[in-house]
């Protein structure tokens, strides 16, 4: 491959707007420029935001690939975002856009010879995303597959002549004409879309061909060096449930079958073959009722007893690879922060391998693992690009959002307290943009969903999660990470076993009486909002705790367990890993921990939000608790966005959220009297 300049001197050359070839960014301000602050974050702002989301560097550790996910404009109608691949070298220059920004496109994948650029896009007459490939000099991009419904994912073979990828499994022509006459109800009570996989010769016309058992569903595969066999995550059924909790491990042979690699329970994560194809990592549960694929392990290829190198590491594992004998490396939540650790597959004995930097929530290395791609945010910037050798701190790349050096942000910081029983509790907090000192701020509560989820001491500010337009508008901004978070090891994860809505809601209740022991609060005017989980912690705000709280946002939530067991996707995950008990066993318990049974007697504005086309969390969720409020006479409001699922895909409607969100909170909450 060429150099680094020559390849990039060429991709200016061959801009082209209309096309999938490279074009020139506009000259950017240096990153390590200071701009005064001076304007105010707004809504519009916060959804207008572009973010680096995936990176692929070039094996040779010359350059960088990587996506710019891009809103669309509050011209261009209704829609998610559009993601764009760019180039940029390693040593650092000007990103040069190199597919066009009226497409999407993502996943970029480099050939094991660097020679070409891989990438899934939909384009005019696709039938669901496709592979394409482009050479890195840039041209017009060739299509490799034609895969009704759509390719999911991909990954070039070890020596560049075959891709492996995952698709919709194909309709018989029975199925077709059962579909066209109107016979097209269901035997069953759950959905899922099934996949097959298949591995493809890359330049033949032949057809893909079905690797392993077609009775499978396939959720995740990763390549063996010797390119003739993958370690496959699958399970016979493809409903949510039952991919997430009781998938199980495979080592499938081209042209051949398959077999169990091992016993797994519970979730299953990132996966990884040794250099030398005799054994292979994975990231999952210890047991069923772990709530995160958080641990390492090792396993033989030829199969066995899988051995947990770090099941008692106090972090959460979240991607892995192997790229020398003696070493794995596994990205981490650790506490508020991510690490890249080094750790020796026989001993399991860890250390670090990058000094300090961002949050990473993604890196690639480089063929010879010396160089390492990170997508990195922290608390002043949304996701970027950040190059590092290993052992060494990483060098930001992009600025994505040159504009936001000017905007006013709360300055960010991490918070410690210790709960009831003692056990300390962390979280992120957000002081008020031109906090004066000994004066006390009102308090808007960010609690993460989950339970597992994670808050992080990055770029916590989205739409759903508005913290920086919070802190702009005069709020403190807490965004705790209570027992049952991941990030602290699988105890912390199980700690509220058997108590959701227990102990770990009296953590946040002891974050409350610390900030406001500081005076950084005002314990009289707090407010809660969240998704998810989230949204039940803030309905148990909203009722159970009312005392405590001004307002609550109570965003896709669980409000009544009973009914929620019997109607949402995750029946199995639910109960498992996050109370570890199933509802009808202790129907009581599961009851009075539902903000539903406490509404009578409620005292906090409290404004519903939902998607109508959730599945997770079914509408009929958000009814119940707006109607019951109502019925009692609590000042409550409702917004339902029409297509939306777990969260809010669309600008307007993120736009309306955030500004709707933020000024209840104004209203009920810092205009408490």
């Amino acid at each position: 491959m060429r150099s680094a300049i020559a390849a990039l001197l060429a991709l200016l050359a061959l801009g082209c707007a209309g096309s999938t070839k490279a074009v020139a960014a506009t000259p950017r301000t240096p990153i390590a420029a200071t701009v005064p602050r001076t304007e105010t974050l707004t809504a519009e702002d916060i959804v207008s935001m572009v973010s680096v989301s995936d990176a692929a560097i070039s094996p040779d550790g010359s350059m960088v690939a990587f996506v710019r996910r891009t809103p669309r404009s509050a011209m261009e109608g209704r829609g998610g975002s559009r993601s764009v691949i760019w180039m940029v070298p390693a040593k650092g220059g000007d990103p040069v856009r190199f597919t066009a920004p009226d497409r999407s496109s993502y996943s970029p994948r480099w050939s094991p010879d660097g020679r070409w650029l891989a990438f899934r896009s939909s384009r005019s007459g696709d039938a669901g995303a496709q592979i394409y490939r482009i050479s890195p000099r840039g041209g017009e991009p060739e299509r490799l597959t034609d895969v009704e419904g759509g390719v999911s994912h991909f990954e070039w073979s070890p020596e560049g002549k075959h891709i492996a990828f995952t698709a919709k499994k194909a309709k018989t022509k029975a199925e077709r004409e059962a579909d066209e006459a109107g016979r097209d109800w269901r035997l069953s009570d759950v959905k899922g879309t099934f996949r097959h996989l298949y591995v493809m010769k890359v330049g033949s016309e032949d057809a893909p061909e079905v690797v392993g058992s077609a009775d499978h569903h396939v959720a995740n595969f990763a390549w063996a060096p010797d390119g003739k066999r993958l370690v496959v995550q699958a399970n016979e059924r493809a409903d949510v449930d039952a991919v997430m909790m009781y998938s199980r491990l495979f080592v499938a042979e081209l042209g051949g079958g398959w077999a169990p690699l091992t016993k797994t329970e519970g979730k299953l994560g990132s996966l990884a073959w040794s250099p030398d194809g005799s054994r292979v990592a994975f990231l999952g549960a210890v047991d069923i009722s772990d709530p995160t694929a958080g641990v390492l392990h090792v396993v033989d290829a030829s199969g066995g007893v899988a051995k947990a190198l770090t099941a008692d590491y106090e972090g959460t594992g979240a991607s892995i690879v192997w790229p020398n004998k003696g070493q794995i490396l596994m990205l981490a939540n650790e506490g508020t922060r991510t690490r890249l650790l080094g750790v020796d597959p026989d001993s399991g004995k860890r250390k670090a391998m990058l000094g300090q930097g961002p949050v990473c929530t993604r890196v690639h290395l480089d063929a010879k693992a010396k160089s390492v791609a990170c997508v990195g945010s922290t608390g002043e910037h949304p996701g970027e690009l950040f190059v590092a050798a290993l052992g060494k701190s990483p060098r930001r790349l992009t600025d994505s959002n040159p504009w936001l050096a000017q905007k006013t942000l709360g300055k960010q910081e991490v918070v410690r307290w210790n709960a009831a029983d003692g056990k300390e509790i962390e979280g992120v907090l957000i002081r008020p943009v031109g906090a004066e000192k000994g004066k006390a701020a009102p308090l808007a509560i960010l609690p993460h969903g989950g339970p597992e989820g994670i808050s992080l001491d990055n770029w916590g500010t989205r739409a759903t999660y508005p913290a920086q337009l919070f802190a702009n508008r005069g709020f403190a901004v807490l965004m705790p990470n209570y027992r049952g978070s991941q990030g602290r090891g699988v105890a912390f994860g199980k700690a509220d076993h058997n108590d959701l809505g227990g102990k770990e809601f009296e953590d946040v209740l002891a974050g409350i009486a610390h900030l406001a022991a500081q005076g950084v609060v005002d314990a009289d005017r707090v407010g809660m909002g969240g998704w998810s989980y989230g949204g039940y912690f803030s309905g148990l705000a909203a009722t159970m705790h009312t005392k405590h709280f001004k307002a609550a946002m109570v965003g896709a939530a669980i409000t009544n367990w009973v009914s929620f067991s019997g109607t949402t996707e995750i029946e199995h995950e639910n109960s498992l890993v996050h109370w570890n008990l199933w509802p009808w066993e202790n129907i009581e318990l599961a009851w009075l921990r539902s903000p539903m049974a406490h509404i009578e007697g409620s005292k906090t504005a409290t404004l519903v939000v939902h998607g109508e086309n959730d599945t997770r969390v079914p509408p009929g969720q958000a009814m119940e608790l707006y109607r019951g409020l109502r019925h009692f006479g609590v000042t409550t409001e409702i917004a339902l966005y029409p297509r939306e699922g777990h969260g809010l895909a669309e600008r307007a409607h993120q736009l309306d959220f955030a500004e709707r969100f933020v000024a209840f909170f104004e209203t009920h909450v810092a205009n408490a009297t």
